[in-house]
């Protein structure tokens, strides 16, 4: 009886998953032709099939032959909405995707018992916190975490020293003997500017920045509670209005990209905040015996960064944030309804710990299962991999401890965060330029103090509304 409803719950979602993807709410699924299609990152495409090959060389039951193709995981979420009858049956995507990919019907919720299962005993709360969502008002598992992934440093150890590279102080310092910029990011949008928004003072990781927190994940539920308004958040972006101004400071990526700026020959810049997937990109421009890998360096607040405040105070010490996620599978609801279950099957494999630990090891993907850090420390011990993957998997793990992963667990989430002017306006306060806005046009300067604020709020109420307010509220800080 268990397992007769087991598969009446299963033929029931996959009759409601069957329309709305792409906006077309006569979209049928694809017949089965007999294969299984994944797609991965481009740089993990190799190892993964060599995976499925093995797996079905173990397993020639299994029932399908199974192709994977490298893609780039960042634009997948697009591809699947635009035209899922183009997408692969299972396909990588960040989980802040999830909510997204759930609410517009292009996604199959997880049943298989003990795929869910393995999720929970394996994946830290952090994560299990991120992977449901919600279908018909009911909370379903939808994406099973295999790759960890969080923003680091890169740095030129040629002309950086290790403590040096510790704060945003030291690297300034190198960058004046070296008589260039001490460090750039590679994009300016609301990720991998999360250092800044997400900034945890050193001594007790605190911070006033709020993301969302207890939105509902029910389509068109609550959004939660958001402030980026704090003295804290407001005097550092006051400090990186500085660094960014300071010829041996901060700069934004040149147009021929960061790794020019990074590399060894140019000497544009002497570090990169990055991620995992920008190692052999790094290691190219510096060359591996230069590449430094550490913790997002800390920095020190200054009298003029707090000036009219009184939640922050000269020579507070903060660390720079990130957003600590994992990517995950996830099933396409285009696929045919007679592959659900071998590709559940398929899923519980890839995501396992075994081929996790293999992955890092081939592909230096940073596994997503609580307690990987053993794994890595034994690969280091046995001479398996490199100093510099080493300290990469190490920086990763350890900036997990300073960061969050990404809250948005819907469609409307994701899409005010990243896609409604706020990452604009957050790099106009750092430029201390006007900023661009949606809706009413209110431009502001952001040279003062009332300047910064003023455009912090702006920030809070477009995470939380998607549109410019008409006016300022008089005083600040307000609610949004």
């Amino acid at each position: 009886m268990k397992k007769l409803t087991a598969i009446l719950l299963v033929l029931a979602m996959t009759l409601v998953l069957f329309t709305g993807c792409g906006g077309d709410s006569g979209k049928k699924e694809e017949k089965d032709d007999g294969i299984i299609r994944v797609w991965v990152g481009e740089e993990s495409a190799e190892f993964y099939q060599k995976v499925c090959d093995e797996y079905l060389a173990a397993n020639s039951d299994f029932g399908y032959k199974i192709e994977v193709k490298g893609m780039d995981t960042g634009s997948v979420a697009g591809v699947i909405t635009n035209d899922p009858t183009a997408a692969a049956d299972i396909y990588t995507v960040a989980h802040d995707n999830i909510g997204k990919l759930a609410s517009t019907q292009c996604a199959k919720p997880i049943t298989d018992e003990a795929l869910i299962a393995q999720v929970t005993a394996d994946n830290p709360e952090a994560f299990k916190n991120v992977i449901y969502s919600s279908l018909n008002d009911k909370e379903y598992l939808y994406g099973v975490p295999y790759i960890s992934q969080a923003l680091f440093l890169y740095y030129n150890k040629a002309l950086v020293t290790e403590e040096q590279a510790k704060s945003f102080e030291g690297l300034r310092e190198a960058a004046r003997a070296a008589g260039c910029k001490a460090i750039t990011v590679t994009g300016d949008d609301g990720f991998n500017m999360s250092f800044a928004i997400l900034a945890r003072k050193v001594d007790d990781k605190s911070t006033t920045v709020k993301i969302y927190e207890g939105a509902d994940k029910v389509l068109g539920g609550a959004k939660g509670t958001s402030n980026c308004q704090g003295d804290d958040t407001v005097a550092i972006y006051r400090w990186l209005q500085a660094f960014a101004a300071d010829p041996n400071g901060f700069k934004w990526a040149s147009s021929d990209g960061w790794d020019a700026d990074l590399d060894k020959d140019n000497k544009g810049v002497l570090a990169v905040i990055g991620g995992s997937w920008h190692f052999k990109t790094a290691s190219a421009a510096l060359g591996e015996s230069n590449l430094g890998i550490t913790l997002i360096p800390t920095f020190t607040l200054t009298p003029a960064s707090v000036e009219g405040l009184t939640g922050v105070a000269a020579g507070d010490t903060f660390r720079g944030g990130t957003f600590a996620d994992c990517k995950c599978f996830m099933i396409n609801a285009n696929s045919a309804s007679s592959k659900y279950a071998k590709e559940q099957e398929l899923i519980k494999h890839l995501s396992s710990k075994e081929i996790q630990d293999r992955s890092f090891l081939e592909c230096s993907n940073v596994p997503a299962y609580s307690g990987s850090v053993s794994y890595i420390e034994q690969c280091f011990a046995e001479g398996k991999i490199t100093e510099s993957q080493h300290k990469m998997a190490a920086a990763q793990l350890g900036m997990a401890e300073w960061g969050i992963p990404q809250p948005f667990i819907t469609s409307t989430l994701n899409t005010y965060y990243y896609s409604k002017q706020a990452p604009s306006v957050l790099r106009a306060i750092v430029d201390k330029t006007a900023y661009p806005t949606t809706g009413t046009q209110i431009i502001e300067e952001t040279e003062t103090l009332e300047g910064v604020r003023k455009a912090l709020y702006l920030v809070e109420y477009i995470w939380m509304h998607g549109l410019t307010p008409t006016e300022f509220p008089a005083t600040l800080p307000a609610g949004a």
